[in-house]
């Protein structure tokens, strides 16, 4: 009797959850050409819904276990939309990622009957502020061509936010606009929380947009705080100087010059980031390498590297950069190479015998 119980509740427990899932978004298991084939049937015309998701993106995992199942997504989306999710690394995915030119995930892309974009969602979000935004998106005045004409009608803050914001989820570089309204805008408008983040986070480092966003750089300080600002910057370089330190970036397809890492290096050093912190020298090692100048590396190492945290994994990140050096160094810089780390091991093996020392006197 007591199994009898048991597998009732657990058919009962399956077929609950089952019937919660049927009430969500129904994703079909279509082609994008099927999807559009479906929307445009006369007989019930829909628009259509294309999750355009990663296996490592978190937040689409978070939406796809989480809010898309929920009965108010389900009750919105199926009446109005043919719902379609693809991999953006895999099959049909990598070519509509190319087509709509999706680079952030997660984006949800609204087509109308015939595959055209009407607009796009872009970010984690629950149901029902994704249904809000959903909503939002299909007014016309908030499409891209809608928040341009907005734009060009009146150039402000107001309405450049809106249209830049859109311009950024769509792949294409805001920073003409934010440029063009920093020249017009008001002190508390431009060294705001919003335009600052998206200015800073989108504009190309070195750039005339970014040397005039430099200049007032005492004013975004005051506005966001130093440090924070400070690592805006440092972040959007980070990165790339890693891999031309690395000496990967051709594989990334990321191109440096040795004057743009020099300039890089040259605005990172007036931060005057904290020295004992080993990612702060980045930009100075990714200059030595691209200019292959390991003479001067190695001197820098000694001068600065040697006592950083050994147990900061951009040590190790650092020593294994000088370490590869050695394939190109002259019999001479390999042994300065070999000299730097037995001076460092030397210092290392004097610090433990100290700790060994404190550790044999407690009693």
């Amino acid at each position: 009797m007591k199994k009898i119980v048991i597998l009732f509740f657990l058919t009962v427990t399956t077929l609950h959850g089952q019937l919660l899932l049927a009430q969500g978004i129904n994703f079909e298991p279509l082609s994008l050409d099927q999807a559009i084939s479906k929307a445009s049937n006369p007989a019930e015309p829909k628009l259509i819904l294309v999750d355009c998701y990663t296996t490592w993106c978190i937040p689409c995992v978070e939406m796809a276990q989480m809010e898309f199942p929920k009965q108010v997504a389900g009750d919105y989306f199926n009446p109005k939309f043919v719902s379609v999710k693809f991999d953006m690394e895999k099959g049909e995915g990598k070519e509509i990622g190319k087509k709509y030119n999706v680079t952030a995930y997660p984006t949800f892309l609204i087509l109308n009957a015939q595959g055209q974009e009407i607009n796009r969602v872009v970010g984690k979000a629950t149901a029902e502020e994704f249904i809000k935004k959903v909503e939002t998106a299909l007014d016309p005045k908030n499409s891209l061509p809608g928040l341009k004409a907005a734009y060009e009608e009146k150039k402000s803050m107001a309405t450049a936010m809106p249209y830049a914001l859109a311009l950024y989820q769509n792949a294409q570089d805001p920073s003409p606009v934010l440029d063009e309204v920093y020249n017009v805008a008001q002190d508390f408008e431009r060294f705001s929380n919003a335009y600052l983040e998206l200015a800073l986070g989108t504009v190309k480092f070195g750039s005339p947009f970014f040397r005039k966003l430099m200049m007032d750089k005492d004013k975004m300080d005051h506005a966001m705080g130093t440090e924070v600002i400070n690592k805006i910057l440092f972040d959007k370089v980070r990165k790339d100087m890693y891999q031309i330190a690395s000496g990967t970036g051709a594989r990334y397809n990321i191109y440096y010059t040795p004057a743009e890492v020099e300039e890089v290096a040259y605005t990172i050093g007036l931060l005057k980031l904290p020295k004992d912190r080993p990612e702060s020298h980045m930009c100075r090692v990714a200059l030595y390498v691209v200019n292959n100048d390991i003479d001067g590396m190695v001197d820098y190492y000694r001068r600065y590297m040697w006592n950083l945290p050994s147990n900061d994994p951009f040590k190790n990140i650092l020593d294994g950069i000088l370490m590869r050096q050695a394939a190109n160094a002259t019999e001479a810089q390999k042994v300065a190479i070999k000299e730097y780390f037995g001076f460092v091991a030397a210092a290392l093996e004097k610090e433990a015998k100290q700790y060994i020392k404190l550790t044999e006197n407690l009693k």
